[in-house]
């Protein structure tokens, strides 16, 4: 949101101009929250037929902690060669096609000791039914070693898990097969560059409600080579400063979602040297940045190097 309640009749207009042809940053009230942000990826990538499916979302009135909405039931028993560990819950979720769950309502101690749990059981499963993996709702502080050997994910929902403050190094980018990666809802601080680079199949990830408070510029950069990454998701975090990260992608992919919405933005840097002038190829898709601290237009335009932003508001009127 911009915060400066003085803004002149021009830059009003300039505002208006640029939330519908550049960036999202207006200040209308009743933002839309993502209530089934992971679900909406799930049918859009799975391709969801019939309306009897088992539902698994995030919702901003739950805390963004997994909730299931059963239509069906139909558990299969998880084949493992170790126990589910204690006090967790192990089966498959149905969204509509098997996710292996993991979830430890009851366990709020011994997170040590659960690492050790969960890799001896994952080590054990056989990954012969699913190739989607659900951890949420435990006490943990890393991420399992045995995740990252599991090179035939497609799915990896990490969300709901607010002890874990770190991802890993080299782990997700064994996961050539990964599609969709969530860690809503858990207590990261930030995002490091490489977490996912050369991820060809990658194309969604959600990080909302989280304690973020800087991310690497390379990241998520299309110098990382994450060219079906088309969702990102980072609302309600603690960021103060961006990069050109995300206007570089949106110039690059149609109808892609960046959302950095519920913010505290007031800074942007381009350490990637981006520019933008009237010669420049039009963004193809918007990015969010509603609610946040921007207090002037100018810190955004020069900040982010945008000197021909005119052209083009000019050959779209």
């Amino acid at each position: 949101m911009l915060n400066h309640t003085r803004i002149s009749t021009v830059s009003a207009a300039i505002i208006v101009l640029l939330s519908i042809h550049f960036l999202s940053i207006d200040y209308v009230t009743g933002f839309r929250e993502q209530k089934r942000l992971m679900y909406d990826a799930y049918s859009r990538e799975i391709g969801e037929k019939s309306k009897e499916a088992h539902y698994l979302y995030v919702t901003a009135e739950t805390n963004d902690v997994i909730r299931t909405q059963r239509d069906v039931t139909d558990e299969q028993e998880v084949s493992s060669s170790s126990p589910c560990p204690t006090d967790c819950w192990c089966s498959y979720l149905y969204v509509p096609n098997p996710w292996l769950e993991i979830r430890c309502d009851n366990r709020s101690t011994n997170a040590s000791s659960l690492l050790y749990e969960i890799n001896a059981y994952l080590l054990g499963v056989v990954w012969n039914f699913t190739t989607n993996l659900l951890i949420h709702t435990t006490p943990l502080t890393a991420v399992p070693e045995s995740v990252c050997q599991l090179k035939g994910l497609t799915g990896l929902n990490l969300g709901g898990n607010p002890f874990l403050t770190t991802l890993p190094d080299n782990c997700f980018t064994r996961l050539r097969e990964l599609q969709i990666f969530g860690a809503a809802a858990c207590g990261l601080t930030s995002l490091q560059n490489g977490l996912f680079d050369n991820l060809t199949k990658l194309s969604f990830v959600t990080f909302q409600r989280n304690n973020i408070s800087s991310i690497g510029a390379h990241l998520f950069d299309v110098t990382a080579n994450l060219p079906n990454l088309r969702d990102i998701y980072l609302l309600e975090n603690n960021l103060k400063e961006i990069d050109t990260w995300p206007v570089k992608r949106a110039q690059l992919f149609r109808k892609s979602r960046i959302d950095l919405s519920k913010n505290h933005i007031l800074r942007f840097t381009n350490s990637l040297g981006w520019h933008y002038d009237c010669d420049s190829a039009p963004l193809l898709s918007p990015v969010k940045l509603t609610y946040n601290n921007i207090t002037h237009l100018k810190d955004l335009l020069g900040g982010w190097n945008i000197t021909g932003l005119f052209c083009h508001i000019h050959s779209r009127s």
